[in-house]
């Protein structure tokens, strides 16, 4: 019992804090915000923008202008595939990034796409239970 309780300790830890931004200092007002995972088949995770790591975290904020975005797509039998791709981002706005992996799983290809200013922020954050996020039109 005592090393359930020490490992939701440190799920929660892991959870806690703002997330980061790029450039750092940069303010919410002044952000858009991406998706740093999607509930898709298979995982996507977002593990650096413009050459930063991110950790693993929900989401990050981003300045206005175009970033590269580095992502890891995994899939059943234990394959994965990481690419990077460049996109525009507004301040204001809400952005996810979608895997469309090939019949193969040779070839993943990823996109950015803008979910607009009125993103639910409860899709932002990845649920402990279960792949759905929480939030309505995720």
């Amino acid at each position: 019992m005592k090393r359930a309780a020490a490992l939701l300790a440190l799920v929660l830890a892991g959870c806690a804090g703002d997330p980061p931004s790029i450039p750092a200092g940069l303010t919410k007002p002044r952000a858009a915000v991406l998706r740093a995972w999607s509930p898709a088949e298979g995982e996507i995770r977002v593990l650096a923008v413009d050459n930063v790591e991110i950790g693993k975290v929900s989401h990050v904020y981003l300045s206005a202008g175009e970033h590269q975005v580095t992502v890891r797509w995994s899939g059943g039998q234990s394959i994965t595939r990481v690419g990077q791709v460049r996109a525009g981002f507004r301040v204001g706005n809400s952005y996810v990034v979608e895997a469309e992996p090939d019949g193969a799983l040779r070839t993943v290809r990823f996109d950015v796409v803008d979910k607009g200013p009125d993103y639910d922020p409860e899709c932002l954050q990845q649920p402990l239970l279960g792949s759905r996020p929480k939030g309505r039109g995720c």
